[in-house]
């Protein structure tokens, strides 16, 4: 399932709960989608700095990790932003 599904999803759920028509879901949606990405980019630079710490005897490892994490969020924020 894809971050946009989720989040489709998610802010369904939420305006059925609340007893709202599916009027603001798109708006809904992109709130939560959002966050989820800010969620992905706060949790990566976490994951970056744990691999600067724990591989710090290894920093030509720990530099290769990081980037082939920053690559993948690129992929990931220019695969969200595709779906808007």
């Amino acid at each position: 399932m894809s971050l946009h599904e989720l989040a489709d999803d998610t802010a369904r759920d939420v305006l059925e709960k609340l007893g709202h028509g599916t009027d603001q879901l798109a708006d809904v949606s992109q709130i939560i989608e959002a966050a989820l990405e800010k969620s992905i980019r706060s949790t990566k630079e976490g994951c970056i700095d744990a691999v600067n710490i724990c591989c710090s005897a290894d920093q030509d490892l720990a530099h290769k990790i990081a980037e082939q994490l920053r690559l993948k969020e690129r992929a990931l924020i220019a695969n969200l932003s595709s779906l808007r």
